[in-house]
């Protein structure tokens, strides 16, 4: 079970996230920190990205273009990991389960996602950089969260 403080190898069902979906790790996933979402190339290489998200309730999910590779290899091959680290690297949440790209980002959908990374100027960094078509958006469901330091 999960104190709060950390969680190693806890594995959790769909539906059952609440067990490790503790209110630690949900703070921690409610900062603006960057991750790294590995998945897998066609050739059976891992490949991963750098990556803006955002946690909600029962998934995570990450804005990216509808031909990315990511997107193409979420396609092909669902199970992904998303890495989370705290800017100084002593902690971290990871989220491993199955994910789509099945949805069209929306305006709203991509001020929520930029604004605690861009802060008061989003609206001033949204108009800088327009997107050239709608972007997809890749929703990852948890099967497994572990964190550490959290």
């Amino acid at each position: 079970m999960v104190d709060g403080s950390a969680v190693d190898g806890s594995a959790v069902e769909h539906g059952t996230l609440s067990a490790v979906w503790t209110a630690a790790v949900a703070a921690f996933l409610g900062r603006p920190l960057h991750a790294v979402l590995a998945t897998r190339a066609p050739d059976g290489s891992i490949s991963q990205s750098v990556v803006w998200f955002r946690a909600e309730i029962d998934s995570v999910w990450i804005s990216c273009r509808p031909d990315s590779a990511k997107a193409c290899h979420v396609r092909l091959d669902p199970e992904v990991s998303l890495l989370v680290l705290a800017p100084h690297g002593g902690s971290y949440v990871r989220v491993e389960g199955k994910a789509t790209v099945d949805e069209v980002l929306s305006d709203e959908q991509r001020l929520t996602l930029v604004g605690p990374y861009q802060g008061a100027e989003v609206l001033v960094w949204l108009a800088e950089h327009p997107l050239p078509s709608p972007n997809a958006l890749l929703r990852i469901r948890p099967d497994r969260v572990v964190s550490r330091g959290v």
